[in-house]
């Protein structure tokens, strides 16, 4: 999973420097499945991936207390 969230901040990183950046897509096999995930960012975004980040821990931090 922490690779996954490492590519994810990686190429946030370097669509906020590319407007015209093509959509994220990783492969995971499970057992005899693989998964595909295509990942999209919204330009017109008003939050970056951490703060996405940070504001699910604190939601799951509460959550769970």
């Amino acid at each position: 999973m922490q690779t996954a969230i490492t590519a994810m901040t990686a190429v946030a990183t370097t669509q906020s420097e590319n407007t015209k950046a093509e959509p994220l897509t990783m492969q995971k096999r499970i057992g005899s499945i693989v998964y595909e995930v295509v990942i999209h960012f919204n330009q017109d975004a008003k939050e970056t991936l951490n703060d996405k980040k940070i504001k699910l821990i604190k939601r799951d931090l509460e959550a769970a207390s």
